[in-house]
Formats: structure tokens, C-alpha cells, sequence
């Protein structure tokens, strides 16, 4: 059960920081919203929940067992994967998401760029679509 939690900050505090590095590195393509202040007030309130939440895990998850009082522990074995997990989940969610949300906005004509710097002009989806275009 607490594993769930653990894997729900993580996930959010994983779109968080690719929300701010995109914002940062002028990714318009990874972005949820068009609006700077937008993305910039998102991404200070997922990191900042996801901070708080594992500031003050012990402080909520605390229960009592034959009188004495564990705290909410996620094993290390079980947090390695649950870390993998949910970082993996939040970087697919936010691929997905932001190509869905910018699909028309950022499907410029340009010629494409290398790298991640393809992602400046147009989504996700859309830099795999001319990728696999350009091969066949």
C-alpha cells in the first residue's frame, strides 16, 4: 500500500521536472501548456507536492504494531522498482500527453531539426511519424 503512495509522488514529481526542463530548454513540443506561466506554475506545484510528501512521509504513514510505532517503510528492493516503475510511467504519460494536447499547435512545416531539438517545433508523435516517414 505504500508503495502506491511512493510511485504516485514519484510519478508526480517526474512531470514535474520534465515540464521545467522543457520550459527551460524551450521544448514547446513536451509542454501541457501554451502559456510559460502555466507550465511554470504547474511544474512548482507537482515538485513542491511531491517534495512535501517525502518530507513528511513519516509524519502521516506512522501506525502503531503490538504498541510500538513503525513508520509507512517501502523496503529498498521494493523502492528501487517502484521507482523505475513510476519514472518510466511519468516520462510515457507526459510524451503522450503533451503530444495529444499540442497536435495541431506544433506541427510545423520546418525542416527537421536533430536530437531533442526536434521537439522545439513539433510533438512527440510527430518527430516519430517523420522519422518513420523518412525511411520508407
Amino acid at each position: 500500500m505504500w508503495s502506491l503512495h511512493y510511485c504516485l509522488l514519484v510519478f508526480i514529481a517526474v512531470m514535474g521536472v520534465m515540464q521545467l526542463a522543457a520550459l527551460y530548454n524551450n521544448l514547446r513540443g513536451l509542454l501541457f501548456f501554451p502559456q510559460r506561466i502555466y507550465t511554470l506554475a504547474f511544474s512548482i506545484i507537482a515538485i513542491g507536492v511531491a517534495l512535501f510528501g517525502f518530507f513528511t512521509w513519516n509524519d502521516y504513514r506512522a501506525f502503531i504494531v503490538e504498541g510500538i510505532v513503525k513508520e509507512g517503510i517501502v523496503e529498498g528492493s521494493q523502492q528501487t522498482g517502484s521507482f523505475v516503475v513510476s519514472s518510466a510511467a511519468g516520462i510515457v504519460f507526459t510524451l503522450v500527453c503533451s503530444s495529444l494536447l499540442n497536435w495541431r499547435r506544433c506541427n510545423s512545416g520546418r525542416p527537421q531539426q536533430e536530437g531533442l531539438d526536434v521537439l522545439r517545433d513539433s510533438t512527440y508523435f510527430h518527430a516519430i511519424h517523420n522519422h518513420w516517414g523518412e525511411e520508407e
